[in-house]
């Protein structure tokens, strides 16, 4: 299709327009989570000194609910529990209410989290950045070893769905009882500010993968984010793309963080790597060539897109802390006597 060179301006134009918005907004959801993650990371780490003080005397330190984000296995458990008996977890009740908000909004948006509020999906993300400006590219992963590095992440989530599917009821309930559930996120604390050098060198290595390879954690190792891919691949929102009006200008490609092939799809993008970020029908300088439709039908404008996830998102969360379901019921003095029990073996 020409254009005429006013026609081109228009369109380059509303493009600008368009990308700007749903960037801002993205980019402020992301930055917004990850200045929420310094904070709690901080009111743990305090809250952790104080359980492990004498001091009864000062106020108490904050049990802070938003660290149970990092507790997807107890969270999973949990949800199967509630599912099976009908009981809400009282334990890591915040663990689980965000694990509810991560399923429904990875059926409805795809794995939208990924790019729009996981904090380890934007550090990835702007390592890749960061390695483009200091050794001018990316690196392009061969074919072959690109698919044989995507079955990684599905592999090992199918492991671990397998694990926990297979427990029983009465073991679920147990493990839940158990003081060592209690502590799991404290566990989580020590086993990062106790990191040994095995750890540490491995996440050495990760980080230099990332910054040379863009999106290398997410793409091929996050069982969580293949966990999500999964639920997104039968969600009904769809990305579309009109190969009649598509001029292969490839800008699509070149603008997904998640290296999903969208130039030479066809009418439908199936990939379970895409997670919803929406930079692809952002950035298209032809009206109506990509575009995300609810049941194929409804055409879904990325800004709205963006918008209804995270109202959907942080709406499970605001309900969940309005009926009484996001603060654990474990006092200072049980946190205190785990502790100590851990604390001895």
């Amino acid at each position: 299709m020409n254009l005429t060179p006013k026609e081109n301006v228009n369109v380059r134009t509303n493009v600008k327009i368009k990308v700007a918005h749903n960037k801002l907004l993205r980019k402020t959801s992301q930055y917004f989570i990850g200045l929420l993650m310094i904070l709690t990371g901080w009111e743990f780490y305090h809250f952790v000194q104080f359980i492990r003080s004498d001091d009864y005397t000062t106020a108490l330190a904050t049990h802070p609910a938003v660290a149970e984000s990092f507790l997807p296995q107890a969270a999973f458990l949990a949800l199967r529990l509630y599912l099976e008996t009908g009981y809400i977890d009282e334990i890591h009740p915040a663990g689980l209410f965000i694990f509810i908000a991560t399923l429904t909004t990875a059926w409805l948006f795809r794995r939208a989290l990924c790019s729009w509020i996981c904090p380890i999906g934007t550090l990835s993300e702007h390592l890749g950045l960061l390695g483009k400006k200091i050794f001018k590219k990316n690196i392009t992963v061969p074919k072959w070893l690109d698919t044989l590095l995507l079955g990684v992440k599905y592999l090992f989530i199918t492991f671990v769905l397998f694990m926990l599917v297979i427990m029983s009821l009465e073991e679920t309930i147990a493990f839940m009882e158990a003081p060592y559930y209690a502590m799991a996120d404290i566990e989580m604390f020590d086993f990062f500010t106790e990191i040994s050098w095995l750890g540490f060198s491995i996440i050495l290595v990760l980080t230099i993968l990332s910054m040379l390879i863009k999106s290398f954690w997410c793409r091929y190792l996050c069982p969580y984010g293949a966990f999500l891919g999964i639920l997104g691949f039968f969600s009904p929102m769809r990305l579309t793309k009109n190969t009649t009006t598509c001029i292969d200008c490839g800008i699509c490609n070149k603008n997904c963080p998640n290296g999903v092939e969208i130039a030479k799809s066809s009418n439908r993008i199936m990939s379970p790597e895409c997670t919803g970020c929406t930079s692809c029908v952002s950035v298209c300088p032809q009206k109506g060539t990509l575009e995300f439709k609810l049941f194929g039908v409804l055409s879904v404008k990325p800004l709205f897109y963006g918008l209804a996830f995270l109202l959907v998102f942080f709406g499970i969360i605001f309900a969940a802390k309005m009926t009484g379901h996001w603060d654990t019921i474990i006092t200072i003095d049980q946190y205190k006597f785990y502790d100590r029990m851990f604390g001895e073996k």
